[in-house]
């Protein structure tokens, strides 16, 4: 025959009754089962919220490098085209000389103009003016609107 412990008086419910035989233990287990809440569920939930977060940052981490990767080679691209672009207009520039102009010139059967030159005199004034007849830009005028 077993006794329970003994409770202090406050706490007391109701007279206290003798447990006897095996029905005892088996009575007393779904008691302490109810009394704290499973601690299992929780901790897969936390653990289940740790590990989509971890996903999630690694996802998140993998597009960004993907992007840095497409603007590593989109900054290459334009450091080639500026390359590029600097010598046409350094080969242009090189066309545009005085003594590669003569050279294409005579390559192609071409000289110069000697009977028609044209001397521009500072002390003599011009025939006409450059913007004799034409407008500036700009200031062209819009039909329909008077101006």
């Amino acid at each position: 025959m077993r006794v329970p412990r003994a409770m202090p008086q406050g706490r007391r419910s109701g007279p206290v009754r003798p447990v006897s035989g095996p029905a005892a233990p088996a009575q007393a287990a779904p008691a302490a089962r109810r009394a704290r809440a499973p601690r299992a569920p929780f901790l897969l939930l936390v653990v289940g919220l740790l590990c989509g977060g971890l996903v999630s940052l690694l996802l998140l981490n993998a597009v960004l490098a993907k992007d840095s990767f497409r603007a590593n080679g989109l900054r290459k691209e334009i450091s080639g085209l500026r390359i590029e672009k600097e010598a046409k207009q350094s080969e242009n520039m090189r066309r545009e000389m005085p003594d590669a102009v003569a050279k294409n010139n005579e390559y192609q059967g071409l000289g110069p103009d000697w009977d028609t030159a044209r001397v521009i005199n500072p002390d003599k004034p011009a025939s006409r003016a450059a913007s004799d007849g034409q407008t500036p830009a700009g200031q062209e005028r819009v039909p329909g609107t008077g101006r």
